[in-house]
């Protein structure tokens, strides 16, 4: 859920159970808004309201080496914000100037307010990434972090800090119930202390809480840095974590090195026989329809193509492999009739281009466990980074989700799913429905015309 600038234009909406199922092939991309930074996370509050999380662009304040930059730093600032729009179509930042990290002068790679989530009572929650060393967050978790051993090889490549260079960003790999009114953050569950306690995967100390799901009682969060999913009490009375195990490749996988070069220790595992080991980076999480917790992953470095997994893990608290052969996954979920939509960042390994910009693709997964494609690489979806489905049954995708200002939230139309919306949310949803800058009018037929449209909007 992100925004920074966005505008309105006149474009058609209709219920689906009003106008009918537009044909996949007919799909276009409707943005609904742009010129966020850093952009991840995109859900809808109980009245219908878009949220969009922004991470931020970091700032002048200290900084860390990162396992998520490939250990180029990445400093603090207070440039994070959520983004809202709301029935009315007004659009607005809340929580403003929220903690975040980031390269410079880039701003790129952003952590900060990484997504938001409302249980069945309408209440908010608010998940934080990181993004590297735990212990590097404030001086707390500095001298917690002291107590607990750290593998040799992150010593070399990102130690901890110094006292004088810690982040001071205490707001960040936490789990908050929010109140959206007052920006009144309450704790629930700090990955970083856990981490630092913990380390669940058993490799280097790090923790980068990307991605959060509320089902029931229980908040699901996703680590890429941490390479582990949470089960956690809303209340935060009891916490599960299951670890995410690595992907074994072949080390012809690797890219030829510059004549003296090595790599740094700790990327990767070399293992006996010509095969390697790589870090899952998990990134999407999801419920499936048997309960079931799904889970992607991103994968690490040499960040290979077609080797990304998806995990079911059951209440035995095992992660299993259910599909593999996917590349960048960044997000997942499931729609109404069972299918599962998995969104890949992008179809290439992120070493063959600009981050910024890179080929994202959405695919279909049926029950069946048929593939199909509806958005292809190349059509629009450039390094896309959360999804949601909105109440009234349409794919709504975040893109562009490193850099600043340039990332946008669009609507997958002409790939709608027969939903019947919450009665809170119809008014939202033609509210979101008028904003967009592809119309595709053309190719929906429409019943009885809307309400006037509402009037334009500035940039934010």
């Amino acid at each position: 859920m992100k925004l920074k600038s966005f505008a309105l234009t006149s474009v058609t909406f209709c219920f689906a159970a009003i106008c009918g199922i537009p044909s996949v092939q007919a799909a276009t991309l409707t943005t609904i808004v742009d010129g966020v930074s850093n952009a991840r996370g995109v859900s809808f509050g109980p009245d219908g309201t878009l949220y969009v999380a922004e991470p931020g662009i970091g700032g002048n304040g200290n900084c860390q080496p990162s396992p998520s930059t490939l250990f180029q730093p990445i400093c603090a600032g207070n440039t994070g914000s959520l983004v809202k729009v709301t029935s009315d179509g007004t659009k607005q930042r809340i929580l403003n100037n929220f903690q975040s990290l980031a390269e410079q002068p880039t701003g790129n790679q952003g952590a900060g307010i990484q997504d938001i989530q409302f249980d069945s009572q309408g209440n908010a929650y608010l998940l934080t990434g990181f993004a590297g060393y735990p212990g590097n967050r404030d001086l707390e978790t500095l001298n917690f972090g002291s107590q607990f051993p750290i593998p040799e090889q992150q010593l070399v490549t990102f130690p901890p800090s110094t006292p004088d260079k810690v982040l001071n960003s205490p707001l960040l790999a936490q789990l908050f119930k929010v109140d959206l009114n007052s920006g009144k953050l309450d704790s629930i569950f700090d990955f970083a202390k856990y981490e630092i306690a913990n380390n669940p995967d058993g490799g280097d100390v790090v923790s980068n809480p990307f991605d959060l799901t509320v089902n029931g009682d229980t908040a699901y969060v996703v680590d890429g840095g941490g390479n582990a999913a949470y089960k956690i009490k809303l209340d935060g009375s009891e916490s599960e974590v299951i670890g995410i195990p690595k992907k074994v490749l072949s080390a012809s996988k690797l890219p030829p090195l510059p004549p003296g070069q090595e790599l740094p220790p700790g990327l990767i595992d070399i293992l006996p026989g010509g095969k390697i080991a790589i870090q899952s980076v998990s990134t999407g999480g999801t419920i499936g329809p048997d309960g079931a917790l799904y889970v992607g992953e991103y994968t690490g470095f040499p960040y290979p193509e077609g080797e990304s997994r998806i995990f079911r893990i059951s209440e035995d608290g095992n992660p299993e492999v259910f599909l593999d052969g996917f590349t960048h996954i960044t997000d997942l979920t499931f729609d109404d009739q069972g299918n599962l939509l998995v969104l890949q960042f992008s179809d290439k390994s992120q070493l063959k281009g600009d981050l910024k910009f890179l080929p994202g693709s959405l695919i279909q997964v049926a029950p069946d466990l048929t593939r199909t494609t509806l958005v292809t690489a190349g059509e629009g979806l450039e390094s896309a980074a959360g999804i949601d489905i909105g109440p009234d049954g349409q794919i709504y995708i975040t893109k562009r989700g490193v850099g600043p200002d340039i990332g946008s939230v669009v609507r997958v139309d002409g790939v709608v799913r027969k939903r019947v919306p919450e009665p809170g949310s119809i008014v939202g949803l033609l509210a979101l429905a008028t904003v967009g800058a592809t119309a595709a009018i053309a190719k929906r037929k429409r019943p009885e015309k809307l309400d006037e449209l509402l009037p334009k909007a500035e940039i934010v």
